[in-house]
């Protein structure tokens, strides 16, 4: 008997990629910055986007302490990685959480709502509102827009907005 190897194609990108993140810094400045959008217009600079970084980190935070904390219920209240605290809902094919002075980084606070198609008959879609503000920051708030934990290759984050007044046109990588 002869074993041949079928069609393989399927294995050169993983069903799904588990987000994961590489660092957890104490102060926005220790975090890797966000990248320049190249359809965008972006006015600020590379502090901010280090901003942007620990603001989108709080939300995919939250939600992946969500997902840990999961089992079945209809909501679930947390607390945020360095302070602040979030309740989410889960629904049939999204899950909405709302984020209250969240902080992945010490000196940039979060607030605002993430929706995620959850992939239980959702799109696995993240849209984000937020306001951010702190020592590191001039305030402002951002939009984000991409999928979170969905089948296929990673993508990115695009991040929207103003901060201090300027624009905000940045990518990051949605895992």
């Amino acid at each position: 008997m002869t074993l041949e190897v079928g069609d393989t194609t399927c294995a050169r990108t993983p069903e799904t990629v588990f987000p994961a993140l590489g660092r957890f810094p104490l102060l926005a400045t220790n975090a890797r910055p966000a990248e320049i959008d190249p359809n965008g217009n972006n006015q600020i600079g590379l502090s901010e986007r280090k901003v942007v970084t620990v603001s989108v980190a709080a939300a995919t935070d939250a939600l992946q302490r969500s997902l840990i904390g999961y089992f079945g219920g209809p909501s679930i209240d947390g607390v945020g990685l360095r302070a602040g605290t979030f309740h989410t809902d889960y629904g049939s094919n999204a899950w909405t959480t709302t984020l209250t002075g969240c902080t992945f980084a010490q000196d940039v606070a979060v607030n605002g709502t993430v929706t995620w198609g959850s992939g239980q008959g959702g799109d696995f879609s993240f849209v984000a509102d937020l306001t951010v503000s702190g020592s590191a920051t001039a305030g402002g708030s951002l939009h984000v827009q991409g999928t979170w934990r969905a089948p296929g290759p990673v993508g990115n984050f695009t991040v929207s907005g103003t901060i201090g007044g300027k624009n905000v046109a940045v990518l990051l990588p949605e895992a």
